[in-house]
């Protein structure tokens, strides 16, 4: 009962918001979206969006599935094709023009719906703006995962020494994310060591890890659809003064960031507490990512913590704070926690050590 009440608050969100944008129908084919909007997580599946019941649209596949994930919408299964099915469900619900994401769909796509007789006009996706606030449910789903991800990489550490390879930890800690109930990890893990680690989304490789190196871990689990993004850096024996105070100024950057989260803060304002720190120590140049994102159905969905955004912070986001510093020939350093905006401030998420 929870999780129907939970679908329809949604979907009425949605609604309310169509209405002061004055939307008569939307066209909803972002898998995630779907998902979102209705429990479906079959791989085929469109949802329009009018007054009243939602149309979930699928095909013969996952005609069982819809109805049993789905029975806050009304299943329409294709008899033709997808298009064709998407016309009847507009037309059943009596709309004559169906606004859509123009991120979502393909040029081709937009097409063969038009050739339907079907009326487009391109939007930005309106859901991907609610579901950067997540519900009650959402966070636990997210808290778990991060707790899988947590135990999997504690469980790792007593294999991180000199003469392992960045492949087999790598898999090994993949195996344990898998054993702690993650049907899958979040993305593809990097374990990247010495010189690898100035790379900041490197490939694992072969190379052995070696006394002196910096290991950069990036890792994720998962929980009923729900991921979570972390980074820790470790230096394998004895740190140098140099890695210590490059690891000092990586996680002073991220605690000013951290510091100054909280509602109706400007996204860009926190990239930019992250950035100079780190630029006013001299390293500016060698930092050249976004300081973060947001996470949740997705791995990267909004909001974006970078120079150019333009969202601000509210409640009930959560996002990722990742400065790092990353030096061609020597090695890089990056730290990265998620974290909550509450209503007075932000909880961090996160609890693994961030010592070098």
């Amino acid at each position: 009962m929870r999780r129907l009440r939970t679908e329809r608050l949604r979907v009425a969100a949605l609604q309310r918001l169509m209405e002061e944008r004055n939307i008569e129908a939307l066209l909803v084919t972002q898998r995630e979206n779907v998902r979102y909007l209705t429990g479906f997580t079959g791989s085929s599946g469109s949802v329009v969006v009018a007054s009243g019941k939602p149309v979930l649209v699928t095909d013969f596949r996952y005609q069982i599935q819809a109805r049993r994930e789905a029975p806050e919408a009304m299943v329409l299964v294709q008899k033709k094709d997808h298009f064709s099915a998407v016309k009847d469900a507009a037309r059943r619900l009596g709309a004559d023009t169906l606004w859509f994401d123009d991120a979502s769909l393909t040029i081709d796509r937009v097409k063969a719906f038009r050739k339907q007789g079907l009326r487009l006009k391109g939007i930005k996706d309106p859901v991907a703006e609610l579901r950067q606030r997540k519900d009650t449910g959402e966070l636990a789903k997210i808290k778990s995962a991060i707790r899988r991800a947590e135990d999997s990489f504690r469980a790792l550490k007593r294999f991180v020494r000199p003469g392992a390879s960045e492949r087999e930890l790598g898999f090994r800690l993949e195996m344990l994310i898998r054993e702690q109930g993650s049907r899958r990890t979040a993305f593809d893990i990097i374990v990247a060591s010495g010189t690898n680690s100035a790379m900041p989304h490197a490939s694992v490789t072969g190379r052995r890890l070696r006394a002196g190196d910096l290991v950069t871990f990036d890792f994720g689990a998962e929980a009923d659809g729900y991921y979570c993004d972390i980074t820790r850096t470790v230096c394998i024996g004895r740190p140098t003064s140099r890695q210590r105070s490059v690891h000092e100024l990586v996680l002073r950057a991220l605690d000013q960031a951290i510091n100054a989260v909280k509602p109706g803060v400007r996204c860009a304002e926190l990239d930019r507490h992250a950035r100079s720190t780190i630029a006013q120590a001299g390293y500016g140049k060698h930092f050249g990512h976004a300081t973060g994102h947001g996470i949740g159905l997705m791995v990267h969905e909004g909001p974006s913590l970078s120079a150019l955004s333009k969202g601000v912070v509210d409640r009930g986001m959560v996002f990722t704070v990742e400065p790092g510093v990353y030096i061609a020939g020597w090695g890089g350093i990056r730290i990265e926690d998620m974290v909550l905006v509450t209503a007075e401030g932000h909880r961090v998420l996160t609890s693994l050590p961030r010592e070098l």
